[in-house]
């Protein structure tokens, strides 16, 4: 069972978020028809692109004023496409996501940081929101990005750094 918690990870004492610390991967831009959605980057402890060695970060600097439900919509909808956990684990990880992510705006930058136990946790302007303590969360929700069938390969082939 997923676990909402809201750990410490440097907050209020002014220290650097944790995956400061990462190496850039690799980055590129989403687009939808010819407007651009956010740009994106991915980190490592290596630099390197290694599916399931953690830590790792997801940043997204959305270009776009979007709303928490179209964001709630399109992972789910995402992580049907791709197969990704069982219902009942898409509706938990869903509920879950709808207590943490806020609208976005022009310039918001949401982080997804998996730290090296495989705990995700969900930053937005160098603020915790919260964490997704379910070994099968981050996975499915870096698959969104970085699978082989995702929605836009030439991106994902930037995250990896192979392009």
């Amino acid at each position: 069972m997923a676990v909402l918690t809201l750990p410490l990870l440097a907050t209020a004492q002014g220290s650097a978020p944790p995956w400061q610390g990462l190496r850039t991967v690799g980055q590129g831009e989403m687009r939808w028809l010819w407007f651009k959605l956010y740009d994106a980057t991915l980190y490592s402890e290596s630099g390197r692109y290694q599916p399931g060695r953690y830590p790792q970060a997801l940043s997204l600097t959305y270009a776009r004023a979007i709303e928490r439900q179209d964001l709630l919509e399109a992972t789910a909808a995402e992580w049907q496409r791709l197969g990704l956990g069982s219902e009942s684990e898409r509706q938990r990880w869903l509920a879950r996501l709808a207590t943490l992510w806020p609208d976005v705006a022009p310039g918001d930058r949401l982080v997804f940081y998996v730290d090296a136990q495989g705990r995700g946790h969900f930053w937005l302007r160098e603020r915790l929101l919260g964490t997704l303590d379910d070994p099968a969360f981050a996975p499915a929700f870096l698959a969104i990005w970085l699978t082989d069938d995702s929605r836009d390969p030439a991106l994902t082939r930037r995250l990896r750094g192979q392009s």
